[in-house]
């Protein structure tokens, strides 16, 4: 008796689990066909065509097929050939793509008057958080892989640095001081979060540290399969780390935004200084994901800190990777950037 009221429910939270992954995985497909990705044009079409994650609508799969056709893909034109899309009328114009589009674009930026503080947005999208299949020497704590959604949002394009923390804070705590322009450093994550509050209680604007959801999601350009921000490149990268082409910055912070930016306009991503995130680190931490949106937050005795540093090898700024630190511990090596979470009457 027990197993015919159990087993139903399990089918159904198993539909309901499958239909979720579905419109997710059309979200990022749709994003990427806008970006020009022929095999995400190809996924769509088979999305509309089948009705899977979407509404069934074979004029919609026509015209995505078509245009990744168009734009020189093989595949398209077998997917053509297969669903008979000549049997479907209509021309397809710009307007056939009548899904809601987001508020601002990929990298647009954002200047928050009160500090000269600059933030770029992320878009909405889907990604394989930690150890992914073209990601090199994961360690354990970066598993398992799993695909999260993240809501967009606008991410910091650089570290907080030392005269955006003395106007807020009236004291600079920093080791490297020699320009202002350099990240602050020598703060615990419990000094952020007061730098945090009082920040919002001054500005038109409301602030917060990253997930790291979120900070790994930034990293990785949207979610791209890739290393490190730059790509994958590990041979002595122009970045500011121990092992790093660091120029006249070897083995102490620079000022921000001296090296290369991301394909989203952040800045040292990967080097200068480690950064705070929001969520307590537990090695198992992946197990306990939501599938969107994941915070990390059941206490633990130390915090998630992402990045690496000027101190580290190459390989600890790869940005699946994670390490960890004491709430009230302070180091010359971390620092922290922010994310914007809500705008006043001045929004962009």
């Amino acid at each position: 008796m027990k197993s015919t009221v159990v087993t139903p429910i399990i089918i159904l939270l198993l539909i309901s689990i499958a239909q979720a992954n579905a419109t997710s995985t059309f979200s990022a497909n749709l994003q990427k066909a806008r970006q020009g990705d022929t095999d995400a044009m190809c996924d769509l079409g088979e999305a509309y065509y089948n009705g899977k994650g979407t509404l069934k609508d074979p004029f919609k799969a026509k015209c995505w097929i078509k245009m990744a056709y168009d734009n020189g893909s093989k595949r398209a034109e077998a997917l053509w050939n297969d669903m008979e899309l000549w049997n479907y009328s209509g021309k397809c114009e710009a307007l056939f793509d009548d899904e809601k589009r987001p508020k601002y674009k990929n990298g647009e930026t954002f200047i928050d008057p009160l500090l000269d503080m600059a933030f770029s947005y992320l878009q909405t999208g889907c990604f394989i958080m930690g150890c992914h299949d073209q990601a090199e020497k994961c360690h354990k704590d970066e598993r398992p892989s799993h695909e999260v959604c993240i809501d967009g949002f606008w991410m910091g394009k650089f570290e907080v640095t030392q005269a955006q923390w003395q106007k807020i804070m009236g004291s600079n705590p920093s080791r490297f001081s020699k320009s202002m322009n350099r990240p602050v450093e020598n703060v615990s994550y419990y000094d952020v979060i007061k730098f945090i509050r009082l920040l919002n209680a001054k500005s038109n604007y409301q602030y917060k540290l990253p997930t790291e959801a979120q900070w790994e999601y930034a990293c990785r350009n949207n979610g791209e399969k890739v290393n490190y921000p730059w790509g994958d490149e590990s041979w002595r990268p122009a970045e500011n780390c121990g092992s790093c082409d660091s120029g006249d910055y070897q083995y102490e912070t620079a000022p921000v935004g001296s090296f290369t930016l991301n394909s989203f306009g952040l800045y040292d991503m990967a080097g200068n200084v480690k950064e705070w995130c929001l969520d307590y680190y537990d090695k198992k931490a992946y197990l306990n994901h939501a599938s969107k949106n994941p915070i990390y937050a059941q206490k633990e005795a130390t915090r998630v800190i992402r990045g690496g540093s000027y101190l580290d090898n190459v390989t600890n700024l790869r940005c699946t990777a994670r390490s960890q630190s004491i709430a009230n511990m302070r180091s010359d090596n971390v620092g922290f950037r922010l994310v914007l979470i809500m705008v006043g009457f001045n929004s962009p």
